[in-house]
């Protein structure tokens, strides 16, 4: 008590109570209370999840068929190249196999080869066949029975005698008619022929087969003629009649040299047919066998790495059993978006991502690939699988790393903007109090706004309602 007894003591405590005295009364009780300024900016919408590193394409490699496996190309960890061989079978019988069928098809295309030189001789010949059936066809209507006609190379040719058979008197003008017509198309068209066309050729021999048909009627007619002729003496009859039988002999001679040149045509073109059909199946053969070969190596389809190696060299492979597992070296992430959220995303858009492994620091750029369209309940959740593809790697990632994901589902510039605390609803609409200083508290008028984008950073998008530059406050009345 003796402390409070002296007189300095006592002086300090009537000035704490004095100046606090002073401070109480001398307030302002008209502190302006605080306000936002409504302003243009950027704002953001991010969907933000939790999903999984994994390799964009893992395939499993598996011989066709069994077989003792003869050389191990690459081991777990190892690179491996598109259509790297990482395994292979032995396929020394099917080597021997191949070899014979390369042989046999080399032998068979030599028999082709020389079928087809044999057809090529066998054209080569038409011509001939044709200018000498063309030329006794010739000699035998202007040569060997033209005597028996007056004017027989004009419109209208005439018998130099007469004869019983008045039809056969008719038909063998016309027939004389008819060759000459025949004698000179003929004769155009041998003059015109290609010869270096095979089918020209050949149409030309079934057309002078025809043409020899006409003149040889022509001829059996005009021997039925003589045979009922009158006023011919016995020697003039026996001229004729030698005349049409050398004409006729010459005619035949001609048509079996067509047919027969036919005939060989046709031979040697069935010929090559037919060693064509070998040649393709001595071809079709090689070609299994050259399958077979591929099914006995593996092949890597990627560029990836080998993270499961069970075959061994000497084992008996199973087919279709997976031997060796390969994981692309590209790598995306598989996250599964809420429902809640899976409106907001798109294919195309951009993410951020973070690595546990790797921390906050270290940011990846990502891009939406995939959403599946249905559903996986997670926990009793409805939520889509989506796939995002690793844009840029700063660092390499593994499969199986945790990967938080920040996918930018909005982004706008020069949007006006205001803190999503000084919204509040009413009856279904939104609305912000107005500032107004000479009101209590600032709190002036609410006004009714039309909303735009949630921001992920605390702000929203104001569409209508309000003008940049006017001030709200936050009325804790209706928070």
């Amino acid at each position: 008590m003796a402390f409070f007894k002296k007189p300095i003591v006592i002086v300090v405590i009537i000035l704490i109570v004095v100046l606090g005295a002073v401070f109480y009364f001398m307030r302002d009780d008209n502190v302006e209370p605080e306000f936002i300024v409504v302003k243009k900016g950027a704002i953001m919408q991010e969907v933000s999840v939790t999903g999984n590193v994994k390799p964009m394409t893992s395939v499993d490699l598996a011989f066709e068929t069994g077989g003792k496996i003869s050389a191990i190309l690459a081991d777990v960890g190892d690179f491996v190249g598109t259509d790297q061989i990482i395994a292979r079978q032995d396929d020394s019988q099917l080597a021997s196999q191949l070899d014979k069928a390369r042989a046999d098809l080399a032998a068979q295309q030599a028999e082709l080869d020389k079928q087809n030189i044999i057809l090529t001789n066998a054209y080569s010949s038409v011509a001939n066949v044709l200018n000498d059936s063309y030329t006794k066809a010739d000699d035998a209507v202007r040569n060997q029975v033209d005597a028996m006609f007056t004017n027989g190379e004009t419109d209208n040719p005439q018998l130099n005698f007469s004869s019983n058979a008045s039809q056969a008197i008719t038909d063998s003008r016309n027939g004389r008619l008819a060759s000459r017509a025949v004698l000179t198309d003929w004769n155009n068209k041998i003059n015109n022929l290609d010869a270096t066309s095979q089918d020209a050729l050949y149409r030309a021999l079934v057309e002078s087969q025809k043409n020899l048909s006409i003149i040889r009627n022509f001829l059996v007619g005009l021997m039925d003629v003589l045979n009922q002729a009158n006023g011919l003496s016995a020697s003039a009859l026996g001229t004729y009649k030698t005349d049409i039988t050398t004409a006729r002999d010459a005619v035949n001679t001609a048509q079996t040299n067509i047919t027969n040149q036919i005939q060989t045509v046709d031979s040697q073109k069935a010929a090559v047919v037919s060693n064509e059909a070998s040649v393709k199946s001595y071809r079709a053969g090689i070609r299994n066998i050259e399958s077979q070969i591929v099914q006995k190596v593996l092949k890597s389809p990627i560029n990836g790495i080998v993270t499961k190696q069970d075959a061994k060299t000497g084992e008996i492979a199973v087919a279709n059993t997976t031997l060796i597992t390969v994981l692309s070296t590209l790598y995306e992430i598989e996250a599964f978006i809420p429902e809640v959220d899976i409106t907001k995303i798109k294919i195309g858009d951009f993410a951020k991502i973070t690595l546990d492994a790797y921390g906050k620091d270290v940011a990846f750029e990502a891009k939406v690939v995939m959403i599946n369209p249905a559903e996986t309940m997670v926990e009793g959740v409805a939520t889509y699988k989506t796939t995002l593809r690793f844009i840029s790697n700063s660092k390499p990632v593994k499969s199986g790393m945790t990967a938080n994901v920040d996918i930018l589902t909005v982004k706008k510039d020069g949007a006006l903007i205001i803190p999503q605390r000084a919204v509040f609803s009413k009856n279904g609409d939104k609305f912000v109090t107005l500032y107004d200083p000479s009101k209590d508290g600032g709190i002036g008028e609410e006004v009714k706004i039309i909303a735009g984008v949630r921001g992920s950073d605390g702000n929203i998008e104001v569409l209508e309602g309000l003008q940049e530059g006017d001030k709200i406050t936050i009325d804790s009345r209706n928070q």
